[in-house]
């Protein structure tokens, strides 16, 4: 990721790339010296190297991941946290733990199209975290009707497959930057 960003750079193109970080490299790794060792290698903004980490690894140990997201939001990283709603303490986390962006778990918006409350959920998520000056980005739209919905509910960020499947990156560069 950090290549990549370095080559746009070299190109002119200002983009991020957001990368997961896993829960087994919080504990194994002094995953802040390295992520900022790799910006500096690679002579990179911070905030083009975005970190997810999983909402299930913030609750895991939220007074050591505090830190760590604190550390890593002083240098200038974006911190997101994925699938927000998947596990048990996430309004918890909002509170403690400083972060930029959530990203509602898809099951959510998979659930709304059948499940009224499923579909107040995502509105009051959304609601919510403009309130505290953090972004939402919704996963898993597939569909118009989806987008439609959440774009009504305020939603201003998307993930899924009615932007673009999975692709290489030569294919990404081709579509979006040529």
């Amino acid at each position: 990721a950090c290549e990549k960003l370095a080559d746009w750079k070299s190109r002119g193109i200002e983009a991020f790339i957001s990368v997961n970080v896993s829960p087994k490299d919080f504990y194994r790794l002094d995953v802040v010296k390295e992520l900022k060792k790799l910006v500096e290698e690679f002579e990179i903004d911070p905030v083009r190297l975005r970190i997810e980490i999983t909402e299930t690894a913030m609750v895991s140990d939220s007074v050591d991941m505090n830190k760590i997201v604190s550390e890593l939001s002083e240098y200038g990283f974006i911190i997101e946290m994925d699938d927000f709603g998947s596990g048990y303490s996430s309004l918890n986390l909002l509170k403690d733990i400083n972060l930029d962006l959530i990203k509602i778990d898809m099951q959510f918006l998979k659930d709304s199209e059948r499940n009224m409350k499923a579909g107040m959920i995502i509105k009051n998520i959304i609601s919510m975290s403009d309130d505290l000056g953090i972004d939402t980005l919704t996963e898993g739209v597939e569909t118009a009707k989806q987008f439609e919905r959440l774009y009504d509910m305020g939603c201003k960020l998307y993930q899924g497959y009615y932007f673009s499947k999975p692709v290489p990156v030569e294919d990404f560069e081709k579509q979006w930057f040529d």
